[in-house]
């Protein structure tokens, strides 16, 4: 009989370090759920912050492939003891936060699908990581603290439609799978969580994601400014300059940033760059 996750960690003698914001996962449906949404997306995984091995279970029966990044050496060791005589099974000890992406995205091999309960400090660089990958993965399924599922999928007009939403908007289809309550992880964490479905749509040529995603960042430093002063604040355009670029790519710069759309920005963008502007 499969142990719960938290005799597991009982077992291991392991508890909670505070320091690093440490949730385990403990609903053991929930997991099975994630893995499944995982593995719907491909057969080879990276999980990030593999934890006590919550997801890891379920996903190794299918998997071709998991490889699983862990910080913490008790949590590795765990997971070495648990996991590390099967084949499909290999085990990262290194911080997120210093993660060469593109060196282990390529040691899981073809498009591998990445996938875990993310750090709060951390999950604007993984998600931004994930939008420089876009190119060699398959998609992304996370676990992200509410607030941030609801930055990812608003639209143009809100309060929460910000550079999260226009970057990882632009190249990625992403749907809320599913909301999570806060009695699913222990310690009990004070805020919901939410499960997202990251999976890659629209393809752009490196140097031009590299403009756009420069621009939606500069002008969203001041998100409450209409567009007409921060173009001429960041870009040194004179007022006829501002107005005939706003005529050649279409766009209202009476606006502030929150009120444009991804592929606004993607024409503003372009059109700086064509000027030398960017």
């Amino acid at each position: 009989m499969q142990r719960s996750q938290q005799a597991l960690l009982r077992d291991y003698g392991i508890r909670p370090v505070k320091r690093r914001g440490q949730n385990f996962l403990v609903d053991g449906n929930l997991a099975r759920a994630i893995a499944q949404d995982t593995l719907a997306l491909g057969s080879r995984v990276l999980e990030l912050g593999a934890g006590g091995g919550a997801l890891t279970t379920h996903l190794l029966p299918a998997a071709e492939m998991v490889v699983c990044v862990e910080v913490d050496r008790n949590l590795c060791a765990l997971l070495a003891a648990e996991h590390g005589r099967q084949a499909n099974f290999r085990l990262l000890e290194a911080d997120l936060a210093k993660l060469d992406w593109h060196e282990t995205v390529a040691a899981v091999g073809g498009r591998p699908v990445i996938a875990g309960n993310l750090p709060y400090v951390l999950t604007s660089k993984v998600l931004f990581a994930l939008a420089e990958l876009r190119t060699v993965t398959s998609g992304a399924v996370f676990m992200v603290q509410n607030e941030v599922a609801e930055r990812l999928v608003a639209t143009p007009g809100g309060k929460d439609f910000g550079i999260l939403a226009v970057v990882l908007g632009s190249v990625f289809n992403i749907r809320l799978v599913r909301s999570v309550p806060a009695s699913v992880f222990w310690p009990r964490p004070e805020v919901a969580s939410a499960v997202i479905q990251l999976v890659p749509s629209q393809q752009w040529a490196d140097d031009e994601f590299a403009v756009f995603t420069a621009t939606v960042k500069k002008l969203f430093g001041q998100r409450r400014k209409k567009l007409r002063n921060q173009l001429r604040q960041h870009y040194g355009l004179s007022t006829e300059e501002v107005n005939d670029l706003a005529r050649q790519v279409g766009m209202d710069v009476e606006r502030r940033p929150e009120q444009c759309t991804a592929e606004e920005f993607r024409h503003l963008a372009a059109a700086l760059a064509q000027r030398g502007n960017c």
